[in-house]
């Protein structure tokens, strides 16, 4: 196994490094999304060894549940641009996040005092805002970092990274603050997202674990795991921290299908996690570039700063019923800070992670929703005046 010492605190890699290390693979080498390079990295005085997964090129067993796709845009069975309708709302100013749940839609927003507002998606009327911002019961103390559907047909719930608290609100009450609210506790404090699986189920994206998702009850007990970073190595907690930091993007989980999709902002990756088979099929490209980042020490802890000219992944993902959109940047940090946009394409593939259809929007977009049977996708602009736009597809 090649060993690469880097000076200082860490290391630039890329994809041609794991070249060398293949031929040492006592394993078969197929096309497969995780390999594990080995780096010796000093930290401090003293060495941290850790295994750092890498894009594209890997080893695996013949029973490994895991799929991979090197995705190409002229792998789209349909090419089409969008015409949106955009709607602007007074009380709905910097819109980060939306979802579509029942008649309503949600949008939770970042920067007023209240961080909810639901809009009725027959007439895209304004309806009411919730999430009202405080310590108070019932009150959200930071920003709204995720939204998710749920269980309940006259529910939904906002998740508080900060505060690390799960609110749940009732879409017709006038009541604005949360119904209840369930805070992260013991090992479920490590988890850095939240979707509710079952009643008393949830899952979550974890720190510092040999685990990319750790499965919880409310009393934060840890039940079950998913998707291990590796298949054949352990990792230990050094690694598993350094992993999340390169691997953030937006999770969505559609409990009908029991399908959890995973989008990487930093690199191009989409994965379909299926947790009633435990498949993954995980999409690279379409631009299929390698990946250097270099990793130096965080208070003790490894995290990687990947190189300014590597173009961003994904900003959001919705999984439907029938099909996962996705949309994707393709756009280095430098290039978003120029145009003031992030993107104007939306991918979407189906559950099985076969490529369908390739969307440009008329309007740059950052976060989507979809109502597959009214085939409409609704979106957050990202423009002077942000709102939301609606898409036929």
């Amino acid at each position: 196994m090649a060993n690469f010492c880097a000076e200082r605190w860490g290391t630039f890699v890329g994809i041609s490094n794991l070249y060398e290390i293949l031929n040492n693979c006592d394993r078969e080498p197929i096309n497969h999304p995780y390999w594990l390079l080995f780096l010796d990295i000093p930290f401090m005085k003293n060495k941290l060894s850790i295994w750092i997964i890498i894009l594209l090129i890997g080893c695996s067993k013949s029973n490994d549940p895991r799929e991979s796709l090197n995705l190409k845009f002229e792998d789209f069975e349909l090419k089409k641009e969008l015409i949106g309708k955009k709607y602007s709302y007074d009380s709905i100013l910097n819109p980060r996040k939306i979802l579509l749940k029942g008649d309503y839609i949600v949008v939770s927003t970042d920067g007023s005092s209240n961080l909810i507002h639901l809009i009725l998606e027959k007439d895209m009327s304004y309806f009411q805002s919730k999430g009202v911002q405080g310590d108070g019961p019932g009150e959200i103390n930071s920003i709204i970092w995720e939204l998710d559907r749920g269980l309940d047909k006259n529910t939904f719930w906002a998740y508080d990274l900060n505060s690390k608290v799960f609110h749940e609100y009732d879409l017709e009450s006038t009541n604005q603050n949360s119904l209840r609210a369930i805070k992260q506790k013991q090992d479920w404090y490590l988890g850095f997202s939240v979707h509710m699986m079952e009643p008393n189920r949830f899952i979550s994206n974890v720190t510092r674990d040999n685990f990319k998702f750790g499965i919880f009850d409310s009393l934060g007990n840890r039940q079950d795991s998913f998707g291990p970073w590796s298949k054949g190595k352990v990792v230990d907690e050094k690694t598993g921290y350094l992993l999340l930091g390169l691997n953030q993007g937006q999770i969505e989980y559609n409990s009908t299908n029991q399908i959890l999709a995973h989008s990487r902002i930093i690199y191009e990756l989409l994965e379909i996690n299926n947790l009633k088979t435990g498949n993954t099929i995980s999409i690279y490209g379409p631009k299929n570039y390698e990946v250097a980042y270099e990793v130096f020490d965080s208070d003790g802890f490894p995290s990687a700063a990947v190189n300014s000219t590597i173009p961003n992944g994904y900003s959001d993902v919705f999984v439907g019923d029938k099909s996962v959109f996705a949309v994707y940047v393709g756009k280095t940090d430098a290039l978003i800070s120029s145009s003031g946009e992030t993107s104007r394409t939306i991918f979407q593939f189906s559950l099985e992670g076969i490529p369908l259809s390739h969307f440009t929007t008329d309007f740059p977009i950052k976060s989507i929703a979809v109502d597959e049977e009214a085939r409409k996708i609704y979106a957050v602009t990202e423009d002077k005046d942000p709102g939301i736009a609606v898409f036929d597809y």
